[in-house]
C-alpha cells in the first residue's frame, strides 16, 4: 500500500475522543526522522488515529514499527529496546534521560528519542508484534506487513464484514487482535474505523455504538461478559483473546446478529479459526470453529499446530525459544480437540502461561524477575479463578528474611518490568528455611 491509500483510510478514521491532530503531519515529521531502512522503532501510544497514522508512518518510512502497551515502563520500554536493537521510541512525552539520551523529537502528538547502543537491522516492510508467548516478557514475533494483511482479509471474509461497514476498535492496539483483525481490516475492506478506549466499560460501549452506528465490532470474552444486552444497530459482535463460556452466548445473540468465536496468537499471525455461532446448533458453540482458508491445523500429541503463509517468521530476539517446528508450523502450547467435521474444540494449555485481564502471562518470567531479587531462594506461582469466575495467579516467595522490606523490593522489581494487568493478584512471603516448602 502506498502513503495516499494510508492517509485516505486515515482521514475516515475517527477517535471516539476527537483528535486534532493530521495524519499527513505524522507523515511528514516521521519522514524527517530519518529512519535507517529495517530499523525497529518503539510506539508506546495511546488508541488513537495518532498511534495508528504513527506506525503507517514509520511502515512508509521503510523502519519496522513495534507497537507496545503504552504504560510500559521506562525499565520495560529498555529492556525491550536491547532485546531487539531498536533504534528509537515514540511516546506521548519522553524524558530522554531515562533512555541515555540528551534530547528528544517533536512530533505531532507525540516525542521521540533515539536509543544508544548496538542496533538491529530487519527488512522494510516487517512489523514486530510483542507477546509474552513462551519465551517471556520483551519477546516478539518478525512478520511481514503484507502477511498480516492476507490475515486481516481472511478475517474479514470469514465475518462477512462489509465496506459499508463502521467499526468500532475498543481493545488496546497493541495487541495483535485489535491491530490486524479490527484496524487492518477495516483498511483492506475499506469499512470506517472508530478507535475507543481502553478502559472498557459497557455504558462507554453502548453510547459509541450509538453515537457512531457502528455495524462492527470485536471484544475480548472478559469484556463481552460484563454485556446485559448487545446494542440492537450491531450488525456483527466477534470474540475473542479467551475461551467465553457457552451461557452468555444467548445474551450477545439477536435476532438479526451474527455472532463469530474466533481463535488465533500472535504467532500466526493472529486469526486462525472462527465459528459463526448464529449459524450453528447448540452443540457446537464450545468450539472455535474450523480454520480459515489457507490455514492448515494438525495435532501433535493433543497440541494444536498451525500451518499458514502468515504465521512468524521467527522469534526475536535472536535465540529465543522458536514456536516453529521443523516443518514450519506453528506448535501453539494449546491442547484441543478436532472433531469429525473439522470443528476446533479447545481443552486448555500445555505451556506454563495465563491469560489475565486479556494480557497472556508467561509465569515463568514472573518467577525469574523475582528470583533475580537479592534474598530471594525459590518463587511458584498458583493459578485459580476468583468470585467472579476471572483467572488470576499468586506469587509464592521463600527469603531469608521475610519482612515489610524484601516484600517491597519484589514488588518493586515486579512493577519495573510488568504491566499493571501482568502481575500477581497476591504475593506472599514465606522463611526459607520454613517447612513444607516444595519447589
Amino acid at each position: 500500500m502506498n502513503v495516499q491509500q494510508f492517509l485516505t483510510f486515515l482521514d475516515r478514521t475517527v477517535d471516539a475522543d476527537p483528535s486534532t491532530v493530521d495524519p499527513a503531519q505524522i507523515f511528514a515529521a516521521v519522514a524527517a526522522l530519518d529512519l535507517e531502512p529495517g530499523a525497529p522503532v518503539l510506539i508506546a501510544l495511546p488508541n488513537g488515529r495518532t498511534m495508528l497514522s504513527t506506525f503507517f508512518a514509520v511502515l512508509v518510512a521503510g523502519a519496522v514499527p513495534v507497537p507496545l502497551a503504552p504504560a510500559s515502563t521506562a525499565f520495560r520500554i529498555t529492556s525491550v529496546a536491547e532485546r531487539l536493537g531498536a533504534s528509537m521510541l515514540i511516546a506521548p512525552r519522553i524524558d530522554p534521560s531515562r533512555y541515555g539520551a540528551s534530547e528528544t523529537f517533536a512530533l505531532p502528538g507525540a516525542e521521540a528519542v533515539r536509543f544508544a547502543g548496538v542496533q538491529q537491522r530487519y527488512e522494510s516492510g516487517d512489523v514486530i508484534l510483542m507477546t509474552s508467548g513462551t519465551a517471556g516478557v520483551g519477546t516478539g514475533c518478525l512478520h511481514s506487513f503484507d502477511a498480516l494483511l492476507r490475515n486481516a482479509t481472511r478475517h474479514a471474509d470469514a465475518i462477512g464484514q462489509r465496506s459499508t461497514d463502521t467499526v468500532l476498535l475498543c481493545l488496546p492496539l497493541h495487541y495483535s487482535y485489535a491491530l490486524v483483525a479490527q484496524a487492518f481490516a477495516a483498511l483492506v475492506r475499506g469499512s470506517q474505523l472508530i478507535i475507543s478506549g481502553p478502559p472498557f466499560t459497557a455504558r462507554a460501549y453502548a453510547e459509541e455504538v450509538a453515537a457512531h452506528d457502528v455495524t462492527v465490532s470485536s471484544l475480548t470474552p472478559s469484556a463481552a461478559t460484563r454485556l446485559s444486552e448487545v446494542p440492537s444497530t450491531l450488525r456483527v459482535l466477534t470474540v475473542g483473546g479467551d475461551t467465553l463460556d457457552p451461557a452468555h452466548l444467548k445474551t450477545l445473540l439477536g435476532a438479526d446478529r451474527e455472532l463469530y468465536l474466533t481463535y488465533g496468537l500472535t504467532e500466526a499471525g493472529p486469526r486462525v479459526s472462527t465459528l459463526a455461532v448464529h449459524a450453528e446448533p447448540e452443540h457446537r458453540w464450545t468450539s472455535v470453529g474450523r480454520p480459515l482458508p489457507d490455514v492448515q491445523t494438525s495435532l501433535v500429541n493433543d497440541e494444536l499446530h498451525v500451518a499458514s503463509d502468515t504465521v512468524l517468521r521467527r522469534r526475536l530476539p535472536d535465540g529465543a525459544p522458536s514456536p516453529l517446528t521443523a516443518a514450519g508450523a506453528v506448535a501453539t502450547g494449546d491442547r484441543f480437540e478436532i472433531d469429525a467435521d473439522g470443528y476446533h474444540f479447545f481443552r486448555g494449555r500445555l505451556t506454563d502461561s495465563v491469560v489475565v485481564g486479556g494480557e497472556k502471562v508467561w509465569l515463568p518470567s514472573v518467577r525469574r524477575i523475582a528470583t533475580a531479587v537479592p534474598g530471594v531462594q525459590h518463587c511458584r506461582t498458583t493459578v485459580y479463578r476468583d468470585d467472579r469466575d476471572q483467572l488470576r495467579y499468586d506469587l509464592e516467595v521463600s527469603v531469608d528474611d521475610p519482612g515489610p522490606q524484601q516484600a517491597a523490593e519484589i514488588q518493586r522489581a515486579l512493577n519495573r518490568m510488568l504491566l499493571r494487568s501482568e502481575r500477581p493478584h497476591r504475593i506472599t512471603l514465606r522463611a526459607a528455611a520454613e517447612e513444607g516448602w516444595h519447589k
